[in-house]
């Protein structure tokens, strides 16, 4: 099930948050950042939910996964993360499109998100779903050297439908 996420949500959503940046930026993020940086970093954001859209999926009753992005157009795609346990079963994009299904409810029509340099299972996920890399630099998120990757859909309107039809 996918729904608007809530208050109650925020301490999941920052543990699914940490768990996933530990186990996909293990190689390629400083360890003391990810053990002690990253925990901080994500413990306030989480503190209360951000504005625009952020949905949740729920199976059984844990957290399978969450996505957060903004109200603007072009909307920022915040974050996108799915728990072990439910990957590989189509929730990312069913997550990705149910919230550009309620932006473009408000006008929007295209959407970015940047990805840190190396993560190639992220980057074959978003090619796959049509986004297209734009940028690439220095990632101003860090204290430390790190190279973040744009990616951008200039029309949302495939995934939004995906998002109606889930």
């Amino acid at each position: 099930m996918i729904r608007s996420a809530t208050p109650a949500d925020l301490p999941a959503i920052a543990a699914l948050h940490l768990q996933s940046w530990r186990a996909t930026y293990a190689e390629l993020l400083p360890a003391d950042y990810l053990n002690d940086g990253a925990r901080a970093q994500l413990a306030e954001k989480w503190t209360v939910l951000p504005e625009g859209t952020t949905l949740v999926a729920i199976q059984g009753n844990r957290l399978a996964g969450f996505v957060s992005v903004d109200a603007a157009n072009p909307a920022y795609v915040d974050a996108l993360h799915v728990a072990d346990f439910a990957q590989g079963a189509g929730l990312g994009p069913r997550l990705l499109g149910a919230a550009f299904a309620r932006i473009a409810k408000n006008g929007v029509s295209s959407a970015y998100l940047y990805i840190v340099a190396g993560n190639e299972g992220a980057r074959r996920f978003y090619e796959r779903l049509g986004a297209v890399e734009t940028w690439r630099g220095p990632d101003p998120d860090y204290d430390f050297p790190s190279t973040a990757i744009r990616f951008d859909w200039a029309d949302i309107s495939a995934l939004v439908h995906a998002g109606e039809a889930s």
